[in-house]
């Protein structure tokens, strides 16, 4: 690690620690002045807004939960956030990993059968919202409810956690896994189609194959890092709305995670609830969009320098 980036780094953590606070400085006020008759604590705002964010920071105490059984908020959120960041990893790398290898394929070979396919199919992922691809894939596939074509894959079964059951929890997991990556692999395809053949008509991908190299290896070696940085921009931009995503899929699958806290906390004006389910949200979008920045600069040096 160069000096150049190790320095990018540690300047991009604190950048995103800083907005971090911030989102959660800003939620706290949002709540305390638009329901003040939710929150009877006597002290100034300010001291209860740094006594809030130091809980939060440096203890993880997100308060007391205002509905039965009064459990501490973060007790809660330790039970359900495991299977939100499995599905969420897990769409992020399924669909990135399957719209960069199609974006590359569409980008080697433009015109052909193959991607005008991956195309069409790019762009109806863009347009089918992933509440009803989950439906509708239940409906069609899933044994449980009778599908005509059932295929044991797609299961509706309870979700196990991965310490429990590996396999019943990766069965859980695969299909939801893809159809909240869709979207995201559609994107990145495009994103990744429009870029490599930029990269494809520069001199070094030209002496490259003058030595002997094979296509294959040129673009995964010398092509692929060079267009990557655009898509894995992309990527981070992107973390909000796969975030959303992620909670409509677990719904339809019946996934325990966050999803199933909300209506109940917005039923019983349950505050500190959700005050934690959004911070969490905000810092798993700030964590997601600080490493997509640390590896577009690896990819990038000159990102290095202008920031």
């Amino acid at each position: 690690m160069s000096d150049s980036y190790a320095v990018y780094v540690v300047r991009r953590a604190l950048t995103a620690v800083l907005v971090a606070l911030a989102l959660c400085a800003i939620t706290f006020l949002m709540l305390r002045l638009l329901t003040p008759e939710s929150f009877r604590d006597p002290r100034a705002l300010h001291v209860e807004l740094f006594d809030y964010l130091g809980d939060v920071f440096l203890h993880a105490d997100f308060g007391v939960s205002q509905q039965r059984p009064f459990l501490p908020v973060r007790d809660m959120l330790l039970e359900a956030l495991p299977a939100d960041v499995a599905l969420l990893v897990g769409a992020l790398v399924t669909g990135s990993l399957l719209g960069i290898a199609g974006g590359l394929v569409c980008a080697r070979r433009p015109g052909s059968l193959t991607a005008r396919v991956l195309g069409g199919l790019a762009a109806l992922a863009l347009c089918a919202p992933v509440y009803f691809v989950g439906f509708l894939t239940i409906v069609l596939f899933a044994p449980s409810v009778d599908a005509p074509i059932p295929i044991g894959i797609v299961t509706t079964n309870t979700y196990e956690p991965l310490t429990s059951d590996p396999v019943a929890w990766l069965r859980a997991l695969l299909v939801p896994w893809l159809i909240a990556g869709l979207p995201l692999a559609a994107m990145c395809l495009r994103m990744t189609r429009a870029t490599v053949p930029g990269v494809l008509g520069e001199d070094f991908v030209r002496t490259a194959l003058a030595k002997g190299l094979t296509p294959r290896r040129v673009a995964l070696r010398h092509t692929l890092p060079v267009a990557l940085p655009a898509t894995v921009s992309l990527i981070g931009a992107y973390m909000p709305i796969l975030l959303a995503n992620v909670i409509l899929v677990e719904a339809v699958f019946g996934i325990p995670g966050i999803y199933r806290l909300i209506p109940g906390a917005v039923d019983n004006r349950n505050f500190p609830l959700l005050q934690a389910i959004v911070i969490v949200a905000a810092v798993l979008v700030v964590i997601a969009n600080a490493i997509a920045d640390m590896i577009v600069a690896a990819l990038d040096p000159r990102v290095r320098l202008t920031n």
